[in-house]
């Protein structure tokens, strides 16, 4: 599919069923960004607390997962039994263009520094495991950095969905999870309507994705994050064949408040 990318202000148009249409780019909206981002850093402040020993707070449940893994909705091709096809797939954010040197030398050089031998002694190991969440934990913080038009991922487990994202770059993510500890009891769903754009290695958005997930691999990466299989382990053979942008055309709120609290 021929698909036309426009600047200022960005957009996206290709034909559908016949018809020209145009897709403008809107940024995410403030309440999904809020949950989002902060069931990620609540959950990388519970794997700080966790090394340290320290009492872990109690939660309404919002383990962080939902706000990673979304349900992603993408179109079959004609004559398919179903027109939709559902996967889940692990998606995260990407720096604006004008940070992205700065991210890659950074998660490079701690990469390097906590690069340690698997029989280092535990204090190392717990240093360089508390090294690694604290430059993840700066980045998602750091929301003026960070591109709120967009969703990021790389390819690890090619499949339908990504063949379908070739053919009809409209796809649908649904975002479930509960509140983090002290906020109000809420039943957080959030559908993210994007235009998928694949990016390609050499392209910096990619390789700020693939620095970023490095710094969860290994067995200093793999102790605080165990549910990452080692990407030798998947279909691609540790080698990312390319990554992809999710660019927001529309966020829409479908959380339901609890009754009481």
């Amino acid at each position: 599919m021929h698909i036309t990318k426009q600047q200022e202000p960005l957009s996206f148009s290709f034909d559908v069923e016949g018809t020209k249409q145009t897709y403008p780019v809107q940024e995410l909206s403030e309440q999904f960004v809020s949950w989002n981002i902060g069931q990620r850093t609540a959950m990388l402040r519970r794997m700080l607390a966790r090394i340290e020993g320290a009492e872990q707070p109690q939660h309404h449940g919002g383990g962080g997962f939902g706000a990673h893994l979304p349900v992603v909705v993408t179109n079959n091709p004609k004559g398919s039994l179903f027109s939709a096809n559902i996967a889940t797939k692990g998606t995260g954010f990407v720096a604006k263009e004008e940070y992205l040197d700065y991210y890659l030398e950074k998660f490079q050089v701690i990469r390097e520094q906590t690069d340690i031998k698997e029989d280092a002694p535990e204090d190392v190991r717990t240093q360089a495991i508390r090294t690694r969440i604290n430059a993840i934990l700066e980045f998602y913080e750091d929301t003026e950095k960070i591109d709120l038009r967009c969703l990021a991922g790389l390819e690890i487990w090619p499949g339908h969905t990504s063949k379908n994202f070739e053919m009809d770059p409209r796809v649908s993510l649904h975002f479930l999870g509960m509140p983090a500890h002290g906020q109000s009891m809420r039943y957080n769903q959030f559908q993210v309507n994007c235009i998928w754009e694949k990016v390609a290695p050499g392209d910096k958005r990619f390789e700020f994705g693939v620095a970023l997930r490095q710094l969860t691999m290994g067995h200093v990466g793999r102790s605080f994050v165990p549910g990452h299989i080692p990407v030798e382990q998947t279909p691609i053979k540790g080698t990312y064949p390319n990554g992809w942008t999710l660019w927001a055309i529309e966020t829409i709120d479908k959380g339901i408040d609890a009754l009481h609290e």
